[in-house]
């Protein structure tokens, strides 16, 4: 009689779990239809609710699952597959394409809004916007390379200042254009400092961080690079015209004047939002930018 009971109570209790799950189930499903949470409200909320997860601080782990970026590894790893499988994820296939975009950040630190991550060691800075966005111009075809070397370190084993960080950069574009003979256009990526409202677009019921090109007057061949941001600004604008905020022409007292542009016809410096806006809206121009500038890139190819 006790076996009895206690096999009945088993059973309920089987039951009770199974509608409980079907409800939690259900209960999602609803939400998402219903676009009350996304992708980015669960990382969120796992994150501020102190989550713990070994790769949690790993950059590819926040492009993958928060934004949806595979990022193939050049070494094997056990945790990209063992994360990959519940989440059925496919990685992205190696399309071993040469790289002809050589992305960089003078200003490596600079640095986005971000509530959460932060405190896990998730950089949301230029860097993280460069990776985005090597990802996005090879699914259009662009082979692209990132400059990982910490700058801010070197400034300092060079016994140099921050006002110098373009002198370091310089250094890095001539080793990589040397090394990697491919390479035949240079975007150096930052971010403003100003206000939200300047650096924000609602677009369709979509939050985009706008883009200001930048072009420094000081030195012979400006009038070649000038053009060929003009040309970028016509296909931003031809987008839509809320998204780019210009063309910032430098030259005088108090301002680098070159950024370097005097070292390629095809030296860009972007600034892709500003200090206040989210990753999310850095990723949303992103994906308007690297079709931009894989269009700009065929285009001079093709000439």
């Amino acid at each position: 009689m006790r076996k009895f009971k206690t096999r009945k109570k088993i059973n309920m209790f089987i039951i009770y779990i199974g509608l409980f799950l079907v409800s939690m189930g259900l209960s999602i499903k609803y939400l998402y239809s219903n676009n009350l949470i996304n992708n980015n409200t669960i990382i969120d909320y796992l994150i501020a609710d102190n989550f713990s997860y070994e790769d949690i601080n790993s950059v590819d782990f926040l492009l993958k699952y928060a934004l949806n970026i595979n990022i193939i590894k050049d070494k094997e790893t056990n945790i990209e597959d063992d994360i990959s499988k519940p989440l059925e994820v496919p990685l992205k296939p190696d399309t071993s394409l040469k790289p002809i975009v050589y992305i960089y950040n003078t200003h490596q630190e600079e640095k986005y809004e971000s509530p959460y991550l932060g405190a896990y060691n998730i950089a949301t800075n230029v860097l993280l916007a460069s990776k985005m966005l090597k990802e996005y111009l090879e699914d259009e075809g662009i082979g692209s390379y990132v400059e990982e070397e910490n700058i801010t370190n070197m400034i300092h084993a060079l016994n140099l200042k921050y006002k110098n960080s373009y002198e370091v950069s310089r250094m890095l574009l001539e080793r990589r254009k040397s090394e990697i003979d491919t390479l035949k256009y240079f975007i150096d990526l930052h971010r403003d400092s100003s206000a939200y409202s300047k650096t924000t677009a609602q677009i369709d019921g979509v939050s985009y961080a706008k883009i200001l090109l930048v072009v420094g007057l000081e030195h012979d061949q400006y009038e070649i690079n000038l053009e060929k941001a003009n040309i970028i600004a016509s296909k931003i604008e031809a987008f839509n015209p809320l998204l780019f905020r210009g063309i910032s022409k430098k030259s005088g007292e108090g301002v680098n004047g070159i950024y370097n542009q005097d070292f390629d016809p095809n030296t860009l410096l972007i600034e892709v939002g500003g200090q206040y806006n989210n990753i999310s809206e850095i990723n949303n121009t992103l994906k308007v930018l690297s079709k931009i500038l894989a269009e700009f890139i065929k285009e001079n190819e093709n000439e």
